[in-house]
């Protein structure tokens, strides 16, 4: 059942559309009364733009978008902006980079119209004012730190602005960007509750986790080249704010991994854990909420296959993720074209030639309703509606769905998996991953997803051991392309051989070559600003290099 966090999510987003409309997206110049200090006459009305904030943070499109970004995922149905980009060959022009632009800038404006009124609202207790405005300051911060890994030294400011303010706004460096959020996230973890401190009502709510779980992932993305810190540093940083989260479980909460599957036995602890029925589960962290009825995602309608009920394939999982997995003993696959005995999480992340597909009947019953073919029939691979590369999702497919696949299954968006990983990731690279550090992180991972390879290995590449693990443990949940950009940016003698992994030939699961995607580590590290914006606002120019 979902909780009053989002009982107004719906109403207070059609609101919202009404007044984020405006000359610029810098400024989004509302002309609606949540401007009109006689709107702000209530708590209640406060939380509805509170809850209208928690909405603009993330998207069900995001997560799915960001992978097509990645080497996991493809996309190419109506040439996409995904597919231009992954091509290498964007422009200012491009619309995901004005779109992506003006989504971030709607968020802020949200949240510092929030921040300019709140204090004058009768009704609301000093604590939970503190605690709302902690809420408010961790969205705009995660809006922030996405747009500056993507744009680099962006437009920075924590107060609303005018519409003449906006178009002389100027560019701040990606250093003083990056200081200030964690000046940001410092000051308001006190203001934040720990996990077991919520009520049922609140599940879902901004966490002191969350906000150190966001400190570690900006530490462990930032651009050392251009802040001038080193990364052993930043890695340094990341391991002792983990160890916190980890080993302190009296000052930021209590999380472990999800061990059980769901009541009825049918699916696994992996497979539940994105499902509706596992929602604010000991794992998750922080989550982006869905509403049955009110607030459902219909994104499995494009990606999973026709046999299931989908319409058509728009981003289908690639054949590189899918080679990642390896057997299920934890060796490598000696035939990549053959899936059985694989690695489990395969068949609950990817749908793959001859799997077998289950589902509800109408009798509630967990069944077999296909084996999925895509060398003929309405799931062939590369055909009209098919997947372009043979592949289908899998992940956060609910059995508890609609009629045409609308899920409302809560998209994780950080989870504690996660945070054991980024550990080990940070000790590996410092050159202190050791047995209690692998039976604390990788094992218990590969343990519950039921794959061997268990134990400590004693020798191998760690880092390279931790990154495959990061990649098939969190695949298709949004980060890979950010981590991806973060290794180039690490510039260590791996950094090259990531960079081609963004650069090359896109194959079918039959080895057909379908595509050829370019990466031009001068120029597509960071994103063009949209042409939109420094035609109306020059003062932002000049552009990132090659643009």
């Amino acid at each position: 059942m979902k909780t009053s966090i989002f009982k107004y999510i719906t109403v207070a987003v059609a609101a919202g559309a009404m007044w984020l409309a405006g000359c610029n997206d810098l400024d989004q110049e509302p002309t609606n009364k949540f401007t009109d200090k006689a709107f702000w006459t209530s708590p209640e009305r406060a939380n509805m733009v509170l809850n209208m904030a928690y909405s603009q943070m993330y998207s069900h499109d995001k997560m799915f978008q960001d992978e097509a970004l990645s080497d996991n995922m493809y996309e190419q149905r109506g040439n996409p902006d995904t597919r231009t980009i992954r091509t290498g060959q964007a422009t200012p022009n491009t619309s995901l980079f004005k779109s992506e632009w003006q989504w971030v800038f709607q968020g802020v404006k949200t949240c510092n119209i929030f921040l300019t009124f709140v204090d004058d609202v009768p009704g609301i207790e000093s604590s939970n004012l503190a605690y709302m405005k902690a809420q408010i300051r961790f969205i705009r911060a995660f809006l922030y730190f996405r747009l500056a890994c993507f744009y680099g030294d962006i437009p920075f400011f924590l107060n609303d602005i005018s519409l003449e303010e906006s178009r002389q706004m100027t560019r701040t460096s990606y250093v003083k960007v990056m200081e200030e959020l964690h000046r940001e996230l410092d000051e308001i973890i006190p203001d934040l509750p720990k996990r077991d401190d919520l009520s049922a009502d609140d599940n879902g709510r901004i966490t002191k986790a969350a906000a150190m779980v966001l400190k570690a992932r900006m530490y462990l993305y930032e651009n050392t080249s251009r802040t001038g810190n080193s990364v052993s540093d930043n890695m340094r940083k990341v391991a002792d704010i983990c160890d916190k989260l980890m080993h302190d479980q009296a000052t930021y909460g209590t999380y472990s991994l999800l061990t059980e599957g769901n009541e009825e036995g049918y699916l696994s602890p992996y497979e539940y854990l994105f499902t509706s029925g596992a929602e604010y589960n000991s794992e998750v962290i922080l989550d982006y909420a869905a509403v049955e009825l009110d607030k459902q995602w219909s994104l499995m309608y494009n990606m999973a296959p026709l046999s299931a009920g989908a319409n058509l394939c728009q981003k289908a999982p690639s054949k590189a993720l899918v080679d990642s997995y390896k057997m299920s003993d934890g060796s490598d696959p000696t035939d990549l074209n053959s899936y059985t005995g694989r690695d489990p999480r395969l068949k609950y992340t990817v749908a793959y030639n001859g799997m077998d597909w289950y589902d509800l009947n109408d009798k509630g019953e967990y069944v077999k309703k296909f084996t999925l073919n895509v060398t003929s029939g309405s799931d062939q691979a590369g055909t009209a509606n098919g997947s372009p590369t043979g592949f289908y999702t899998r992940k956060y497919f609910d059995p508890d769905h609609g009629k045409n696949l609308e899920m409302w299954t809560n998209f994780i968006m950080m989870r504690y998996a996660d945070v054991l990983l980024m550990y080990a990731e940070a000790k590996a690279y410092l050159g202190e991953l050791d047995v209690t550090v692998w039976n604390e992180t990788i094992r218990p991972i590969r343990m519950r997803a039921g794959v061997g390879g268990t134990e400590f290995p004693s020798a191998g590449d760690y880092t390279q051991i931790v990154r495959g693990e990061l990649r098939v443990e969190l695949a298709l949940e949004g980060l890979r392309y950010f981590d991806l950009i973060r290794w180039i940016n690490y510039k260590d003698e791996k950094s090259t051989a990531v960079a081609e992994l963004l650069n090359g030939p896109v194959y079918m699961y039959n080895g057909t070559q379908i595509d050829q995607f370019k990466f031009d580590t001068g120029r597509d590290i960071l994103w063009s600003l949209p042409l939109s914006e420094t035609q109306l606002v020059p003062s932002l120019l000049p552009n990132n290099s090659g643009y």
